[in-house]
């Protein structure tokens, strides 16, 4: 047999192809729009729908009670010169009282009056402050008439002089405890070994603005720190950070010449330097009234 003829009788053999995978691409229906952030619509419209819902139950079942304890309580000690402005449990007393004693039994009444409420009879009223407008002090009545005060040997009428008087004890112990709340719940948080406060505190800040206007009389802002470092320096930093918390609080609407600014460094802790935690809670910011109570 030749090699002509062997090759004739082997079968051909094709050319070996390997399979190449096949790539899939994902299916996306024409003109669907991303998740993020159309998919987050339905779940910010839950969001309002529950807060629309909630603000009809906070008006009637938080506030109007209060509301309904402070008139209630204004009518029973027939304190007709008196008004009140509700906001959910705070109430603001105003008006012109015409004694200490009548302010002081008006705020009184209105602090332990009673409403019904769903777990039954309760004092919705969990702050009361007053903003009494006094034409004179009620504990210095005058007498012989109006003042007159001498000109060049002739005499004219002086007008009555406007006076607030100090605030009472329980207004001071009042006001000691609402900022003391408001600290606790929210830390005024510095940059490390700074007096610039940080942008997380802007809440706080406000909501104690808001609180100081219904406290009286002349408040103390109090800078601590721990006991690291030197105590001059630490005398110096709470000092400064005190004086920032003053012009943040300025800036937000009170009045400069109701706040003032105090350093005591490391002399007053609340808590054992001997750890983080004591630590931390020395360092810290405190608000007080400085009126001698009445």
């Amino acid at each position: 047999m030749t090699e002509r003829d062997e090759t004739k009788g082997e079968a051909p053999q094709r050319p070996s192809r390997e399979r190449q995978p096949r790539e899939r691409k994902p299916w996306r229906a024409a003109g669907r729009l991303p998740f993020i952030p159309f998919g987050l619509v339905p779940l910010v419209g839950m969001v309002l729908v529950t807060f629309v819902a909630l603000a009809p139950f906070a008006i009637g079942e938080v506030q109007a009670p209060t509301e309904a304890a402070a008139k209630k309580a204004i009518e029973e000690v027939g304190a007709d010169w008196a008004t009140f402005n509700v906001s959910g449990q705070w109430v603001v007393l105003e008006g012109k009282p015409p004694s200490r004693e009548a302010a002081n039994e008006v705020l009184e009444a209105v602090r332990k009056a009673k409403a019904p409420t769903l777990f039954g009879d309760a004092r919705p009223a969990t702050w009361v402050y007053d903003r009494f407008t006094w034409t004179e002090d009620p504990l210095m009545p005058l007498s012989g008439g109006e003042p007159r005060i001498g000109v060049d040997g002739q005499s004219v009428d002086a007008p009555p002089a406007a006076s607030t008087p100090p605030p009472t004890a329980e207004q001071i112990a009042t006001c000691d405890l609402t900022m003391a709340r408001l600290l606790s719940a929210a830390t005024i948080e510095f940059d490390t070994a700074s007096t610039s406060i940080g942008a997380a505190s802007d809440n706080s800040l406000t909501a104690i603005a808001r609180a100081i206007t219904y406290c009286r009389g002349v408040l103390r802002i109090e800078g601590h720190t721990d006991n690291v470092g030197k105590a001059a320096s630490n005398n110096v930093l709470s000092r400064k950070r005190a004086e920032a918390v003053r012009a943040a609080l300025i800036a937000r609407g009170v009045p400069a010449e109701r706040l003032v600014a105090e350093g005591f460094g490391s002399a007053k802790p609340v808590a054992s330097n001997n750890n983080d935690n004591g630590r931390a809670r020395n360092r810290r910011i405190e608000i007080r009234s400085v009126h001698t109570p009445t």
